[in-house]
């Protein structure tokens, strides 16, 4: 049965100059090699099929055709590796092939190398996309490394190359869908142990797995209290404290929401993403600078001059900013609170509470 790897191609139309001295186009030569491969089985096409070729256009082909000669073994190796495995018979129609196109064993070898590391790469990559390598895959890759003596070294290279990008994709899919549940991150660490890889990641990866296992507690997690050191209603529970907070007063003139809307996933994307937006400075109203506190009911401010506070029945919206957030209220003027630091950490729990409350009304 001949493997249909080779097609037939038309010969190249002899030019005038050609027929006028009898002359045949070279570049013919070559496709009537390919045309033999294409119309009979591998073991049947002889050494004196190619060199009747050869008398017939007066040339070398091996000197003057070596990259397509080339070519035809690379072709028909990487057509028997589609399985990622090499049988006997194909070994025997290589070795076939290699004779009749006169492949010296240096160029044989230089092309199973190239080819295999391309195959190899596309097994084990198929192989590990379940985010572990089963014995019988593995023994697979070993049979392929040694059937076409692939370096080690190239063998090394591949795999950890493979292996971190699959853990470095599953990780930046996790960044993209914001949830990190410790049942997410267990699977992680189980793809790391299974394909024996460290986790190895970026500053900024890094900086967004801590902030999505933070995310994931303020979102699933009882909420811890802390003891306020100011004076608060018997029914209110505090729940942040942060100091060198600025107060702000603006007039919003964006069109405000009915009834309180914010989007957690949104919240989550904007402080992942670091994405620089600021509130323009001219619109601001300096009002005070102090303490900050979350309860279960309000926004408190104890300030150097004034204490102010917003129940969260009133919030009809949270814009993050990057210095801060702005909070849309029922009135005109809206509110813009810069936080020294730990802004995503308040807006999350701030959102969180504005709808268990709305919840529990």
């Amino acid at each position: 049965m001949i493997k249909n790897v080779f097609q037939v191609v038309p010969l190249v139309n002899v030019s005038f100059f050609q027929k006028l001295f009898s002359q045949l186009p070279a570049e013919n030569s070559v496709i009537e090699v390919n045309n033999l491969l294409a119309s009979y089985p591998i073991k049947e096409i002889s050494n004196e099929n190619i060199y009747e070729i050869e008398q017939r256009y007066q040339i070398n082909i091996q000197k003057e055709f070596k990259l397509n000669l080339e070519e035809f073994y690379a072709v028909y190796l990487n057509d028997c590796l589609k399985d990622g495995v090499l049988s006997n018979l194909d070994f025997e129609n290589l070795n076939h092939l290699k004779l009749i196109l006169s492949l010296k064993d240096d160029c044989v070898e230089k092309l199973n190398h190239n080819v295999g590391i391309i195959v190899y790469r596309i097994i084990f990559e198929k192989a590990i996309s379940n985010g572990k390598l089963i014995q019988e895959e593995e023994q697979l890759l070993n049979k392929l490394e040694n059937d076409l003596k692939l370096p080690k070294s190239f063998i090394t290279t591949i795999t950890n190359e493979v292996k971190h990008n699959f853990i470095q994709k599953h990780v930046e899919n996790v960044i993209k869908y914001q949830e990190l549940s410790p049942d997410q991150e267990e699977e992680i660490n189980n793809i790391a142990k299974n394909l024996k890889v460290d986790l190895l990641f970026s500053k900024e990866i890094t900086n967004q797995l801590e902030r999505l296992r933070l995310y994931w507690k303020l979102e699933n997690l009882p909420l811890s209290t802390i003891e306020p050191d100011i004076v608060i209603q018997k029914s209110e529970k505090c729940y942040f404290k942060i100091g060198s907070v600025k107060w702000h007063e603006l007039k919003s003139f964006k069109q405000k929401p009915l009834h309180y809307k914010s989007d957690m996933k949104a919240l989550k994307r904007f402080y992942l993403n670091s994405v620089f937006q600021k509130v323009n400075d001219y619109s601001l109203k300096y009002v005070d600078t102090g303490n900050l506190y979350l309860t279960n009911k309000r926004i408190v401010f104890i300030g150097s001059y004034k204490n102010l506070n917003i129940r969260f029945d009133k919030i009809l919206r949270l814009s993050p900013q990057s210095d801060g957030i702005e909070i849309d209220k029922e009135t005109i003027k809206s509110v813009f609170i810069h936080l020294p630091h730990k802004l995503d950490e308040f807006s999350l729990i701030l959102d969180r509470l504005i709808k268990e409350l709305e919840l529990n009304s």
